[in-house]
């Protein structure tokens, strides 16, 4: 059975049809260009200020260096002393200096603890204890890095005991490792 449709009719779906079609170009081809060009202007007009401030940035170069020079001069010095801004940061820089010293010397730490802080004058003293396993090459080189650098770092109750190397570690037979024992510490500013 087939029915013809009538010319009004077909007329009529053909339009729906060429509408439909339009309407689908339209939404998968020419709408998301317009959304990007309307992102990208969007996008310009944001950054058209900060585009301005940057060109016009170069003359205030002088002027921000004068002011980080003024600011360097009025701060606290703080060369020498943990940079951490608390007890517990300061001792972790502590160990991890210490920890650092000990591998590149190829020593063994043992242990490192932490000990209780304490305040002399306006500075706080952030001390940990420590127990490694080195030659005395080892222990020169390890002992030279915590006193050499910054931030100054001290030495106190320093214990060294010998005992015989075993040659399974990797140790000379003649070379005996040492059995040291000491606090390490340094300062901090402390809070006014």
């Amino acid at each position: 059975m087939n029915r013809r449709l009538s010319p009004r009719l077909s007329r009529a779906l053909a339009l729906m049809l060429l509408a439909a079609l339009a309407w689908l170009a339209y939404s998968w081809l020419i709408q998301p260009v317009l959304d990007d060009y309307a992102e990208a202007r969007a996008e310009v007009a944001r950054l058209a200020p900060a585009v301005a401030r940057a060109s016009r940035g170069d003359g205030d170069l002088g002027a921000l260096t004068a002011e980080l020079a003024r600011l360097k001069q009025n701060r606290p010095q703080t060369e020498g002393f943990l940079g951490s801004a608390n007890e517990s940061l300061a001792a972790a820089e502590l160990q991890g200096r210490l920890n650092s010293s000990v591998a590149a010397a190829r020593g063994e730490l043992r242990s490192a603890q932490i000990l209780p802080t304490r305040d002399e004058g306006a500075f706080r003293r952030v001390t940990i204890r420590g127990q490694i396993a080195v030659t005395i090459a080892q222990l020169q080189r390890i002992l030279y890095d915590l006193e050499a650098g910054s931030p100054f770092l001290f030495l106190d109750n320093v214990d060294i005991r010998t005992r015989q190397a075993s040659p399974a570690r990797g140790h000379a037979d003649d070379e005996s490792l040492l059995e040291v024992r000491f606090d390490l510490y340094g300062y901090m500013r402390r809070a006014m």
